[in-house]
């Protein structure tokens, strides 16, 4: 064989080392990781608000439930003020303020069940004349029942709740 015709191979001495590319920067962002992002961010800021609106609520209610233990003779105003306020912590306004006498009873009636709302089917009937009058003691009692089972209920599950 010819020399010339022999392709020459070069030396080591000749060949260049590899150079292996940089590490891909991540900046700039792409936009698939920006929406990513942003969607993570608005759901973790969306649950922290929703948690903390409902440990207010609950601080809410707690706070009532203790002030009903605190105090077993309250009168049946201070007791409509005191779950009024509280309902004011897990439903709008409206609903609350157009709640009286019987529509008031009723609506604390509405979470309990069929068994519970036995014991105290007697009280919407007798809401005129006990709370615009002077409330009979077998009234009020039943009255401050009533309020602690209603009290003891997850008040955040119920109707229209999700309306505040």
């Amino acid at each position: 064989m010819d020399g010339d015709n022999m392709i020459q191979q070069p030396s080591i001495e000749q060949l260049n080392d590899i150079v292996e590319p940089s590490q891909a920067s991540w900046w700039p962002l792409s936009w698939l990781t920006i929406v990513v992002g942003l969607a993570v961010l608005a759901t973790v800021i969306t649950l922290m608000l929703a948690l903390m609106k409902q440990r207010q609520k609950s601080r809410v209610r707690k706070a009532a439930i203790q002030q009903l233990s605190q105090n077993t003779t309250v009168s049946v105003n201070q007791l409509t003020i005191l779950l009024k306020r509280t309902a004011l912590a897990y439903y709008p306004r409206k609903v609350i303020a157009e709640k009286h006498s019987s529509e008031w009873l009723n609506f604390l009636l509405a979470p309990l069940s069929n068994r519970e709302r036995q014991a105290f089917n007697q009280l919407p009937e007798q809401a005129e004349k006990n709370f615009y009058g002077v409330a009979e003691e077998s009234f009020r009692q039943k009255y401050y029942q009533l309020a602690k089972l209603w009290l003891s209920k997850n008040l955040s599950k119920q109707p229209g709740a999700n309306d505040v």
